[in-house]
């Protein structure tokens, strides 16, 4: 075999083997949770700027997709203390920028449902900023490191969307479960405590598709756990801005 020939065919095999190597190094599960570093969205919101915009003590609650790519997309806030409308703004405003590390099921990278609270606070005039990823009042009130049960997307036959009943025109939705999982992500418990609007059938219908969504594990300091999380479907009429509040 030529020289170059040799050279090239090396070169080959040896891409072939790195990549061998790091798709054996993917673990076979991980949730999605945000990069550090200045493309992260703790690091992208301006405190600054909200601070001049007189934004006080608040949180907002938000979900989104996070790509297998680790692209964030489709944020929808909500459930926002009185007041804070800036602080949903800011956090809409820099979401296409920023970066997650994207989940992983089944040593593969996915698609991922994220859910997350943003808590603001000015404290000695100064503004202070944390992004956690679950909606627990009990983690959030500790500060714990909890990720909360994440959706991935897998096509495997059993996968069926969320959808609302005629994709819930004309309505802002909310469906609110709660559901219990063990520490592989198996779905062991499910129940309906909220909707709005009553009567449209809309939690029946997304309680009908619980069961045929992959779910990863709520995230305890690093480790998987089994643990009982609030799964939140926010929708908006079309053409509407994604921001919901109780206020």
């Amino acid at each position: 075999m030529p020289m170059r020939a040799f050279s090239l065919f090396s070169g080959f095999f040896l891409l072939i083997s790195l990549g061998s190597i790091r798709a054996q190094q993917a673990p076979e599960m991980r949730p999605a949770f945000c990069e550090a570093g200045p493309k992260s969205l703790v690091n992208l919101i301006n405190t600054d700027s909200l601070m001049k915009r007189g934004q006080t003590d608040a949180l907002v609650m938000f979900s989104c997709g996070v790509s297998s790519l680790g692209v964030c997309y489709s944020m929808v806030t909500y459930r926002g203390t009185p007041n804070s409308t800036p602080l949903a703004e800011e956090a809409l405003n820099h979401l296409s920028r920023a970066a997650f590390n994207p989940a992983i099921y089944n040593h593969k990278t996915r698609d991922a449902v994220v859910a997350g609270t943003i808590i603001y606070r000015v404290v000695n005039g100064k503004p202070h900023l944390r992004i956690y990823l679950n909606q627990e009042a009990e983690h959030l009130k500790q500060g714990d490191d909890f990720i909360a049960p994440q959706v991935v997307f897998v096509d495997d036959g059993k996968y069926k969307p969320f959808e609302f009943p005629n994709q819930g025109i004309g309505y802002s939705t909310t469906v609110v479960l709660k559901l219990n999982l063990n520490a592989t992500g198996k779905l062991t418990g499910s129940k309906l405590i909220f909707e709005t609007p009553p009567g449209k059938g809309f939690g029946a219908k997304i309680m009908e598709r619980i069961g045929n969504q992959t779910f990863l594990p709520g995230y305890l300091h690093g480790k998987p756990v089994a643990s009982s999380t609030t799964f939140q479907l926010v929708s908006q009429p079309y053409g509407r801005d994604h921001w919901k509040s109780d206020q």
